[in-house]
């Protein structure tokens, strides 16, 4: 848990890069501000500039050993989205939310797919590029939402949007992939089980968690203790997740939803919580931004062109066919695709899981999926901007 660095040849205890890339964030984010830029670009770009591929003031070992972090400011994020998720409020925007998640999801889908195909590209990774490329970036959507203290039907339909498409993203994936993996004699029963398994698991962990915590805080009244529930609760579902080999971001926004609604005390925490929360983002951020790989860029080839304008199109072209179909308001007609650009840590877990069991095809998607988030977290968070701006949700 120690890191050389060479140019003073001494060994950092692990803490010293953990502090480094708070402050150094920090200064990132108000560096962003004052030229009109959102905070998480800073936090981005801060992270990029210090990581390997630029400065290499911290190395690959740091950001591993860093996950922690990670994964912790990743949960708080889910389950603070998971609080979208009110039955009064799903039973007002319900209806569009679902519309405009399969819309979305299957533009990206359709799309991405069906362009790589034509360029030459074989079906089975270019509907894995396909699913792909469904997800979206709800850390960085959530932080400009809460920067700009943007509120309204728009805003709350994009949060909500984001959310609903990694778990659309996730069971396809877990779908498509396990029948992809049938010719290396995987069985049918294994495919079919695969999305309900990860879909059940992260109902019965965030739920039976998020039901214990409603119960709990009904019964304090001491802030401090109702903080160290959540965290605490947080960091439970995302272990457990871990362990039964399930992805974590669904569980925690299912203990978000469920605690929400079971229990109002929670919420006369919520501004202690980002207190709480606001080193860990910026952690996040860092080192997400650290773990760009700007090598990447120039191989990104013909596929990875088309994906990066295939992915964004599709979404924004079935949001748009479907809201004037369903007469939605302009603003969602016109600017929601824009905030579905974001992309980030669902896609490099699904990667990551392509490399582990098929390193042919997980080597042809990598560069291609590690570039244009790259490219998607730089552009995202200004755009996100943009349009809440638009929409007339945001205030500052």
């Amino acid at each position: 848990m120690s890191e050389t660095n060479t140019f003073f040849d001494i060994t950092l205890h692990y803490l010293a890069p953990v502090g480094a890339v708070m402050l150094l964030g920090l200064l990132g984010g108000k560096l962003a501000k004052f030229f009109k830029l959102p905070k998480v670009t800073g936090y981005l770009l801060t992270g990029t500039i210090i990581g390997p591929s630029v400065l290499g003031l911290i190395s690959q070992e740091t950001i591993e050993n860093l996950s922690l972090l990670n994964d912790i400011a990743l949960g708080l994020i889910m389950f603070a989205i998971g609080g979208v998720f009110e039955i009064h409020h799903i039973k007002t925007v319900g209806k569009k939310t679902l519309w405009l998640t399969i819309a979305q999801s299957l533009g990206a889908m359709l799309f991405v797919t069906i362009a790589l195909i034509i360029v030459g590209v074989s079906f089975y990774p270019a509907l894995l590029l396909g699913v792909i490329g469904i997800a979206t970036a709800p850390a960085a959507t959530l932080l400009v939402i809460r920067e700009y203290e943007s509120k309204g039907e728009f805003t709350d339909s994009l949060i909500t949007i984001v959310a609903m498409s990694n778990i659309i993203c996730i069971l396809f994936f877990e779908l498509f992939f396990s029948f992809g993996l049938l010719k290396d004699g995987v069985s049918w029963y294994y495919a079919i089980l695969s999305p309900l398994y990860e879909l059940g698991g992260s109902l019965v962990i965030g739920g039976a968690v998020g039901y214990l915590i409603s119960i709990w805080e009904q019964k304090i009244d001491d802030q401090a203790e109702m903080l160290m529930i959540i965290v605490a609760g947080v960091m439970l579902v995302t272990g457990l997740a871990f362990t039964l080999n399930i992805q974590p971001l669904f569980a925690t926004l299912v203990m978000g939803a469920v605690t929400t609604n079971l229990s109002l005390m929670h919420r006369l925490v919520y501004i202690e919580m980002r207190q709480i929360e606001q080193p860990l983002y910026i952690a996040f951020f860092v080192i997400a931004g650290a773990s760009l790989h700007l090598d990447l860029l120039p191989t990104i080839g013909l596929a990875g062109i088309i994906y990066l304008i295939a992915r964004v199109a599709g979404k924004i072209s079935f949001i748009y066919l479907v809201s004037k179909w369903k007469n939605f308001s302009a603003d969602t007609k016109n600017y929601l695709g824009l905030g579905m650009i974001v992309q980030a840590g669902v896609a490099i877990g699904l990667v990551n899981i392509v490399n582990e069991v098929d390193k042919e095809i997980g080597d042809f998607l990598t560069p291609i999926v590690l570039s244009t988030i790259l490219i998607y977290e730089t552009v995202g968070p200004p755009i996100i901007k943009f349009i809440l701006f638009k929409s007339g949700d945001a205030k500052q």
